[in-house]
Parts: structure tokens; C-alpha cells; sequence
């Protein structure tokens, strides 16, 4: 369908004559009867979506927040997190009068299935993936078996056991499984790794070089010298984050840098490249580990615990900069010495404030806020200063040129850059335009950019059909 290109979780609305999805940033629709396109909401991810009944749509497209609501031009929070949950993905709808189930998504890497009907919420099941509620039976996915089991129409309990309705059903690491049912169709693909290149981009333009083998990566964030890539991967094993160590050099092995059965993720340098600070679920609740450089056998040190779910960004001197949320939920900037653990609050308002960078003088720090009502790219004179307003038509994932004198930011696919000019930045302008891109880093030692983009797959996709599945069920 023109007008669709690139475009992610489609939804029905309940009249059938419109399609809702995401696309470059941007929650759409589309008519089928005239095939208009309208942008309905700036969104940082694609996280699902789904219309109720009384034509509003649920949407997540935060990966640490709530589900959203719009409902005439109107956006509101149509969850809330609970004490425990990092993020809410995936909403379906679940009937006739408004209700819907979603997945949430816990501080210690569990996923629940949880409903949603008439202000109230409850637990359904542990899953590996999403669920579904179709009538009276809830469908979910645990480690690849899709399970069917039956929901008391009255007390909204499970009743009797799960029973598998399909085997072999993927998911992706954000937790979204590949099964889809009405009332009497079913269908379910099996899983697919997604892999992604590390491209060089010129930042005068031109076609990209691709380096090294692709493989399921997840961020990027490159040494101060440029020789090494710190890269968060799915392990295909045990299929969990870890981080791992590429160096630039074509020949050279990539060195494991974590190795935990629970999800270690977003590296960040140490000012000499000797260390690198990470997210690990490892000891259970999330905290902030360092571990020395090409040092497998190295022990983690763990920075003094905090009481929040904290996120590195940067990290300059002895202080580590960090988002994480504050006690209604928002997220917030703080710093974190990494030998004592005294924090700092940097940014902390009403507002989701994240991915704070420092500039290479020190003299500015960018980072995202959604204070407009969408994403979008703010910098503040370091430590302390007015702040100012880089983008105004969305923007995430800020990152500084090599001399320090414009922010870098994506909005969709495309690659900005705003120029700073005394105490003041310049109209942001289009740089590149790199489809499905993923993550990037500026460079320190050339004017580039390494990219994380899909790379070219021959693998197919078997894709399975069952009718009248819910005979399965009893």
C-alpha cells in the first residue's frame, strides 16, 4: 500500500476501513477507501498497537513506560506502572467493552500478561512473549509453545491447565511473539534471528561500509580511539543481552565482555577506555556493574546500589550519568560516582528526561525530553545553565560531533545535525537517510558515523494456519 514503507505492527480499527501503524518515527493511519496516510503521534519505538471499540487507540512506544491512549486528538496514559514494572508493550484489544490486555514488562527481566478492563487490572500469566485474550480463552508464549487456556467469563480466573496450541513460535527481544488469532483463525511463524551490519557512514554522504560480520546487535558505542566497538548482542544460545567488544579491525575476534544468564546491556566507556560500565539483571534487581576491558576474567565491580532501575549514558571524570525513574514514574538525570555511589539529580521534572551526552569540552550536555508532548532533543550549558530546544519536529538518540560543535539525532530514519553557534543552536539539517537503522556513534577520529542497520537476509519465513484452533482448548 503506497504510503506505508517501512511500516510496523499494523492494526485494525473495529470499522475495517482503516489501518493504523508505525512508520520513520511516527504513529499513522490509512484509509483504505481513498488512501490518505495521516501522522497521528510522534513515537520514539514501535511497540504495538490496537483500537477499542469506542475508536481510540492504544499505542506503546515508549520501552520504559505505560501504555498510551489517543482518543480524538487527545493523549493520555491508559496504564500505569505498578511497583516493579521497567515498561508496558503490546496492548490487544479484548472485547466488546473496552478492555485489553498488554505485557508488562518487570525490573528483574519477567513478563507478565496482564488485563485491563473497566479501570481495574489483573495477572493473567507469566509469558516469554505477548498474550492475547480471544472471548474467554487467553493465548501466550512460553519458551516458543504457544499455550491456550480458558478465562472464567465472571471472576476473569484461569481455569484448568494451558495446553499447546503451536510449537516453534518466535519472539523478539523486545518480548513480542509471531502469532496472531481471531475467533477461528490462527497463525504463527516460527523464529528468525534479525540481523543487523555495522555500517561506516561519511557524514559528507555517500553509500555506506559495511565492517565486520552482521549479527543480532542491538546498541553500539565506540572507544575514544575508534579501534573498538562496544556492542549489545543476543547471545544465540541462551538467547540473552550481553555485551561484547568488536574491534574495528576485519581480522581481529570479537571478544566476550559479559557473560550472565540475565540480560546485561548499554556499555559505556570509561574516559580512558580502560573500563566499561553496564546494566545487568544478574543479581536479580537491576544495577550498575564495571568491568575492565579485554579482561575476560576480570571480576564485575559493582557501583554502590541504588534503590532505582539506573540506565548509563555517559560517563566523565568519576561520575557516571544515568536516567532512571523517580517516584511518579518519570524518568530522570542523575550523576553516580562510580566509587562512592553519591547521586546527583541533574534533570528531574514532571517529564521523562533520558540518553544524556556530555560534549567532548565538557561544556554541554544533550539529551531527550518529552515535555512537548513527543521526543525531542534539549542541551543545557554543563553543570549548570538555561537550557535550549534543539528539535521541534521530534528527535531521540543525541550524540555530539567529534570537535564538539553540533548534535547528531535521528527522527525516523533520518540522521540530523544542529550546528551550535555561540550560545545557540542552529536549525537542525538533514545529513543521511538510513532505513531501519537501529543505533549509532559519532566517531573520535574522522567525520563518520557507525551505524547498526538491517543487513540482507536470505532466510525465508515458514508460516503456520490453523482453523477453528479453539477446539484445541477445553
Amino acid at each position: 500500500m503506497a504510503g506505508t514503507e517501512g511500516a510496523q505492527f499494523p492494526a485494525w480499527k473495529p470499522t475495517g476501513n482503516v489501518v493504523s501503524f508505525f512508520a520513520n518515527g511516527r504513529l499513522k493511519q490509512i484509509s483504505l477507501a481513498d488512501s490518505t496516510v495521516r501522522d497521528l503521534s510522534v513515537v520514539s519505538s514501535a511497540l504495538g498497537a490496537s483500537w477499542l471499540p469506542d475508536g481510540s487507540l492504544l499505542f506503546a512506544s515508549d520501552p520504559r513506560g505505560p501504555i498510551r491512549r489517543l482518543q480524538n486528538g487527545t493523549l493520555s496514559d491508559a496504564t500505569k506502572l505498578q511497583t516493579g514494572d521497567r515498561a508496558h508493550l503490546f496492548p490487544i484489544s479484548a472485547g466488546n467493552d473496552g478492555a485489553f490486555v498488554y505485557t508488562a514488562t518487570l525490573n528483574d527481566g519477567r513478563r507478565i500478561v496482564r488485563l485491563e478492563q473497566a479501570g481495574s487490572e489483573r495477572d493473567l500469566a507469566t509469558t516469554t512473549g505477548h498474550g492475547q485474550l480471544v472471548d474467554d480463552t487467553l493465548l501466550f508464549v512460553r519458551d516458543g509453545v504457544l499455550l491456550g487456556q480458558r478465562l472464567d467469563p465472571e471472576t476473569r480466573q484461569l481455569l484448568g491447565r494451558a495446553v499447546p496450541v503451536a510449537l516453534s513460535v518466535g519472539s523478539d527481544a523486545n518480548g513480542h511473539s509471531s502469532f496472531i488469532a481471531s475467533r477461528r483463525v490462527f497463525i504463527s511463524a516460527a523464529g528468525i534471528s534479525r540481523r543487523y551490519q555495522l555500517t561506516w557512514f561519511a557524514l559528507s554522504g555517500g553509500a555506506g561500509m559495511p565492517t565486520r560480520e552482521p549479527g543480532d546487535y542491538w546498541q553500539v558505542r565506540l572507544s575514544s580511539d575508534d579501534r573498538f566497538a562496544a556492542l549489545t548482542q543476543v547471545t544465540p544460545l541462551v538467547r540473552t543481552l550481553d555485551v561484547v567488544l568488536a574491534p574495528m579491525s576485519e581480522t581481529a575476534y570479537i571478544e566476550p565482555l559479559t557473560r550472565a544468564v540475565a540480560p546485561d546491556s548499554d556499555p559505556v566507556w570509561s574516559p580512558d577506555g580502560s573500563r566499561i560500565v553496564f546494566r545487568s539483571l544478574q543479581d536479580g534487581p537491576p544495577r550498575l556493574y564495571i568491568h575492565a576491558a579485554h579482561d575476560q576474567d576480570a571480576a564485575d565491580m559493582i557501583v554502590p546500589m541504588s534503590q532505582s532501575d539506573e540506565t548509563p549514558t555517559d560517563w566523565r571524570d568519576r561520575q557516571i550519568i544515568v536516567h532512571a525513574p523517580g517516584t511518579k514514574g518519570d524518568l530522570d538525570l542523575w550523576t553516580v560516582n562510580e566509587s562512592t555511589g553519591a547521586r546527583e539529580a541533574i534533570a528531574k521534572t514532571g517529564f521523562h528526561e533520558s540518553d544524556a551526552r556530555l560534549s567532548p569540552d565538557g561544556r554541554w550536555l544533550a539529551y531527550v525530553s518529552d515535555e512537548s508532548g513527543q521526543p525531542d532533543v534539549y542541551a543545557a550549558p554543563w553543570p549548570r545553565g538555561a537550557r535550549v530546544r534543539i528539535s521541534f519536529a521530534g528527535g531521540t538518540r543525541p550524540r555530539w560531533s567529534r570537535d564538539g560543535r553540533a548534535v547528531l539525532f535521528l527522527r525516523g530514519s533520518q540522521l540530523l545535525r544542529a550546528d551550535l553557534s555561540g550560545s545557540a543552536f542552529m536549525t537542525p539539517r538533514h545529513v543521511l537517510d538510513v532505513p531501519g537503522i537501529r543505533d549509532f556513534d559519532v566517531a573520535h577520529r574522522r567525520d563518520a558515523v557507525l551505524a547498526l542497520i538491517p543487513a540482507a537476509s536470505s532466510a525465508s519465513l515458514s508460516t503456520s494456519l490453523i482453523v477453528d484452533w479453539r477446539s484445541l482448548v477445553k
